[in-house]
């Protein structure tokens, strides 16, 4: 008895430890199923579905008042998932869709139809039908037969993304720039940080054939930009593109720039950039103004002259001999227009003599040139100005310790040869005259309005507190007037208001062989001359010479042009008209004909735009105005003889 009780004790635990390792057998089988089968998933989920990246929405960008000049909008995105349409449903409509799409986006009906049987036959479930729909079109498209039916029977399947889009892009895309694959480029570029915000992250789905759609809602919702506010004037803007790309199209130039600082600030209220692309086309594709660094010409003079009366070389009165247009320098002849005998230190610069400036920084500085680079730096002349746009030149100096650095080296850019600036640099320079020897670095921003309501006000940044003395500052101001008034820019010359400022003709490849001369012109000024509000450049690069191509005629003009338009938005004071001119006899209803007789300006403030400007090119003048209604402001003022051929600036409103 105890024997079998025995034996079977023994049968029951081997049977127990048999089931047990059964047991363990199945779970270890169970452990292992699962852990392929969740590395299948896991494989399956990495290949299906993915975590990216979204951009956040990009913040605007205006112009100092408020214009907008990049935003962000919306487009839609329209896919087709071509498997979920019933065969019944796809049969009787699909004929009637492939009108409506051909009557929508101006392809033949029968390119639609072929397009979606063909993927309907591959059994594609992500076929991009669309991109870039406003939301107009998309609620269009959307009611179309079958894709009214929705995404679960209809196959329409509809995303968003953001597109960046420039306001101005005719009159300033490289200022305003881009952030994308292209890199970093103006505006958009330098204050990308601030415009972008944080990205957000999402769940997509790989639909096949390389096409993923949003899986779920975000994961991480995106914290949109800030809002970026330029120093850009819109209206001076537009002024400036207009008054530039009339001349470049005039001189068939090969590019050219200008740009507008306001002289208190520094702040830059105007930047255009045209390169020609085809003829009488220009297009803003290369950052001149800011990327260009090239031999200035004469308007480094005024450099010079300053450098010499601060440094006590010589004063206002200070007289030169400059012979009869050629002087023999070391190894380099160097000429004049024509002689001037003997001039002083403001004739110099009135008349633009390349000898007078020569012999009187020669005389001054040869001895110790390093005096003259010294006064150059102190100055910011030689060296980036540090702004925020990328792209920014450095200037190319030959010092007296360089290999290159022979006697004639100064002499020779004493008047602005044999090294390169950027047209930004020479404006900056000029502002600072202006300004009243203070000088200020470019200033592109105005404010930041971030998404917690916090604002970042720009202030001025002030590189040289004190540039000369006041009398200096003062006696080259006066020069410059005159050199408007009555010197190689007096073209430009107006009762109105005064110009101060230079001209510059500087030649250009004069060292390649075998071809025609080409000069680059320039003018840098500012106005009004006895109470300075703004400073502008201006740079015509390898006008046609035929048609000419001195400072004083090709680029001084654009310059009068942005300071005629400042002048016609200037409150002011219209004064009555003299005695000789009948008011009642300015126009007549319902013609409103001017009196020929008078010849002279009438009042026209309170007259309507639509009978004015015609009036007013019918005898001869260049009307340019802003708004619509009636005149509020006129550049020229009521009594002025009347030139044919001169720009009247008009003001209108409603």
């Amino acid at each position: 008895m105890i024997k079998n009780r025995k034996h079977l004790l023994i049968r029951g635990y081997a049977v127990g430890c048999g089931l047990l390792l059964i047991a363990l057998g199945v779970f270890a089988f169970m452990i292992k199923i699962q852990v392929k089968e969740g590395e299948e998933l896991d494989i399956f989920a990495q290949r299906n579905f993915d975590l990216v990246e979204e951009p956040a929405e990009r913040g605007n960008l205006y112009a100092s008042e408020g214009d907008l000049l990049a935003t962000t909008v919306t487009v839609h995105d329209i896919f087709l998932d071509l498997v979920v349409i019933k065969d019944e449903l796809f049969e009787a409509e699909v004929g009637v869709l492939a009108d409506s799409l051909s009557k929508m986006f101006q392809k033949p009906a029968a390119y639609f139809e072929n397009r979606l049987r063909t993927e309907r036959n591959k059994k594609n479930r992500y076929m991009t039908l669309i991109k870039g729909l406003d939301y107009q079109e998309y609620m269009r498209i959307k009611s179309f037969p079958i894709f009214r039916e929705g995404q679960n029977r209809g196959g329409f399947i509809h995303d968003t993304r953001p597109k960046r889009e420039l306001v101005l892009s005719d009159v300033g895309a490289r200022t305003i720039g881009y952030d994308d694959h292209r890199g970093r480029v103006g505006l958009e570029g330098a204050y990308s940080n601030y415009l972008s915000g944080n990205a957000g992250k999402r769940w997509v789905q790989f639909m096949g054939r390389g096409q993923w759609k949003p899986f779920k809602s975000w994961e991480q919702e995106p914290v949109n930009g800030s809002h970026v506010y330029t120093t850009i004037d819109a209206g001076m803007q537009i002024a400036a593109y207009s008054a530039l790309q009339d001349q470049l199209i005039k001189y068939n130039a090969e590019h050219g720039c200008v740009a507008v600082m306001e002289v208190e600030t520094g702040k830059i209220r105007a930047i255009v950039n045209l390169k020609r692309i085809a003829d009488s086309v220009y297009s803003d594709v290369l950052n001149y103004v800011v990327g260009e660094g090239a031999e200035p010409g004469s308007t480094f003079k005024t450099v010079s002259i300053l450098a010499g009366l601060e440094n006590e070389k010589f004063t206002p009165e200070t007289k030169v001999q400059t012979g009869g247009g050629a002087y023999r320098l070391y190894n380099r002849t160097i000429r004049d227009s024509r002689g001037y005998g003997t001039i002083d230190v403001g004739t110099v610069l009135i008349k633009s003599s390349n000898i007078g400036m020569a012999k009187l920084i020669n005389a001054g500085y040869g001895s110790d040139p390093k005096e003259y680079f010294n006064q150059l730096d102190k100055w910011h002349l030689t060296q980036p100005l540090g702004i925020d746009i990328e792209g920014e030149a450095v200037p190319q100096f030959h010092r007296p310790e360089d290999p290159m650095w022979s006697n004639v080296t100064l002499p020779v850019m004493s008047y602005g040869y044999g090294f390169k600036m950027t047209p930004l640099q020479i404006l900056t320079f000029y502002n600072g005259i202006a300004n009243g020897g203070k000088l200020l670095k470019p200033l592109f921003i105005d404010k930041i309005e971030e998404n917690t309501g916090k604002t970042i006000e720009y202030k001025p940044e002030v590189l040289v507190e004190q540039m000369s003395s006041p009398e200096n500052i003062k006696a080259v101001t006066e020069m410059l007037r005159l050199a408007v008034s009555e010197g190689t820019a007096r073209n430009i010359f107006t009762e109105h208001y005064e110009i101060a400022g230079k001209t510059g003709t500087a030649r250009v490849e004069y060292w390649l062989k075998d071809q025609p001369m080409q000069y680059r012109a320039s003018f840098a000024g500012f106005f009004p001359a006895d109470n300075p509000k703004y400073t502008c450049v201006v740079i015509v690069h390898k006008p046609d010479r035929r048609k000419g191509y001195y400072g004083g005629g090709v680029t001084a003009p654009v310059f009068k042009k942005i300071a005629d338009w400042v002048y016609s938005r200037t409150p002011k004071n219209t004064p009555e008209l003299p005695k000789m001119v009948d008011v009642n006899k300015v126009f007549t209803t319902p013609d409103f004909k001017l009196d020929y007789e008078s010849q002279r300006i009438p009042n026209l403030v309170g007259k309507s735009g639509e009978a004015v400007i015609p009036a007013l090119e019918n005898i001869g003048l260049d009307v340019r105005y802003t708004g619509i209604g009636k005149v509020r402001n006129q550049s020229i003022p009521a009594g002025t003889p009347i030139r044919k051929g001169e720009t009247i600036y008009l003001e209108l409103e409603g």
